[in-house]
């Protein structure tokens, strides 16, 4: 999901089939220091994962710590997936200054880059989709088992430890443009701080223990940054090798719907639709697909807080769609598919 600018208003920030002119940025591994610091963001809150199983057999995990993890699970990854995502990459709506504000320091909060950051991998994603120039495919080694094995601890967290070659001001140099995001931005090391201290100060004030705050800060911080942390993983990993592939999609571009991830990915994982058409803010379109994120920007819409949505038209959607029985119509196993 990171690194992900196909959108009509700024069609030459990514553009869907880069010229030849166009060469993709180098991938320079990190130099020590930085891996490190990568390492700790990454594994760190694993930390948190076995610090809460082990607590599992001791005092237990109160009321208290799972509120935490799952309400700030849902402010941090809707600030992905509706703020980071839709809005900030795609452009699949105008939301209200504060609107703007609330979903940049959401996300944020989630521990993966800052909003500029993130937002020109994730361009940068869908401009060279399982291809030399993306940030994460798992076909990056190739596509037999063992390679896609390799290619897929790539795509799920090994891209992360090869330094940022993302070039900000060619890949978002709207979000450049924005005094709010550019400070956000800024303020990206700040706002890791304030997601782990503020549930073990939640945890204080309800509780008024110790026990509680470290509790916040286990379960609302660590574990629930790790498991957020998973979930987007896997969309930039599992949605490009396992799923269905029901809409078309550029011949290189192996992306999937991938239905086990859509409660925790708040409708990210139906990937394949989204690479279809990527400006769309609902990417659950079918019967049952779960899509949080959409029912979010259709809340912030009848508020009057989000215009212009770009909301599904079933005729384009219909014309996206694979024949049934197509070849990509069914769910694949890892190898190579036609985009």
């Amino acid at each position: 999901m990171s690194g992900s600018v196909q959108t009509p208003s700024a069609p030459s920030l990514a553009p869907d089939r880069p010229s030849r002119a166009q060469v993709p940025e180098p991938a320079p591994h990190q130099r020590l220091p930085e891996r490190a610091f990568t390492a700790l963001v990454v594994f760190g809150p694993l930390a948190g994962v076995v610090v809460g199983a082990m607590a599992l057999f001791g005092r237990g995990v109160s009321v208290t710590d799972l509120v935490l993890a799952v309400v700030l699970f849902a402010v941090t990854g809707h600030g992905l997936s509706t703020g980071f995502h839709r809005l900030f990459s795609h452009r699949s709506f105008k939301p209200a200054r504060w609107v703007k504000i609330a979903l940049a320091v959401a996300g944020s909060m989630a521990f993966e880059g800052s909003v500029i950051g993130w937002v020109a991998n994730h361009r940068r994603h869908h401009a060279y989709t399982d291809r030399k120039g993306d940030p994460h495919s798992p076909y990056a080694y190739g596509t037999s088992r063992r390679q896609l094995t390799r290619g897929l601890f790539h795509a799920h967290t090994g891209w992360l430890f090869q330094g940022q070659a993302t070039d900000e001001a060619r890949w978002a140099p709207d979000l450049l443009s924005d005094p709010d995001l550019v400070l956000i931005s800024n303020l990206f090391p700040v706002l890791c701080v304030v997601s782990l201290a503020l549930p073990a100060a939640i945890g204080w004030a309800v509780t008024g223990t110790l026990a509680g705050a470290v509790g916040g800060f286990v379960w609302g911080g660590l574990v629930r940054v790790f498991f957020l942390h998973q979930t987007t993983f896997a969309v930039n990993s599992a949605c490009h090798i396992w799923g269905t592939r029901p809409f078309t999609t550029r011949r290189s571009d192996r992306s999937t719907n991938f239905a086990p991830l859509a409660i925790l990915s708040m409708g990210d994982n139906w990937h394949n639709l989204h690479h279809s058409l990527p400006a769309l803010a609902r990417h659950g379109v079918d019967p049952g697909q779960l899509d949080s994120s959409a029912r979010l920007i259709r809340i912030l819409e009848w508020m009057g807080a989000a215009t212009e949505v770009r909301w599904p038209d079933p005729a384009v959607v219909e014309a996206r769609r694979r024949p049934v029985g197509g070849p990509e119509g069914s769910p694949r196993p890892p190898g190579p598919g036609v985009g």
